[in-house]
């Protein structure tokens, strides 16, 4: 096969986000994953080890690897952990599904990396900077 016939990454999850299943779980998990991109990029840019990194937050290298997979939501506990220690600022704005956003301003919304995600009864947006 040719390298211009494979399939790229876009295209494969595309075709992974008809299944239903898959879509709530990506669903589910988008908030997760906007924080790990976060670290993930601190750390690369900063040239860190996971276990470097790790240790400045103050957990263990497994702890970080975790987070950074982007599979379960971090607490507000680590979200300020990471905060201090990376000046990294999050912006949550948790509201009901049937309107929109009040906190979170336009050009919040405009700048920063927005990561939406719909529960049951409400809705949650991730707006992050880098101090």
């Amino acid at each position: 096969m040719k390298i211009s016939e494979m399939k790229t990454s876009a295209d494969v999850l595309e075709a992974d986000l008809r299944d239903p299943e898959f879509r709530s779980e990506w669903d589910r998990t988008a908030f997760a994953r906007a924080v790990a991109l976060e670290v993930v990029s601190y750390r690369a840019k900063h040239e860190l080890s996971q276990r470097t990194l790790a240790r400045l937050l103050g957990m263990t290298q497994p702890q970080l690897a975790r987070l950074e997979a982007g599979a379960h939501n971090p607490t507000i506990d680590t979200l300020a952990r990471i905060a201090e220690t990376l000046d990294i600022e999050f912006a949550i704005d948790i509201h009901p599904r049937r309107r929109e956003p009040k906190l979170l301003s336009a050009g919040a919304k405009a700048r920063n990396a927005i990561v939406a995600h719909q529960a049951d009864a409400a809705s949650i947006l991730l707006a992050t900077a880098p101090g």
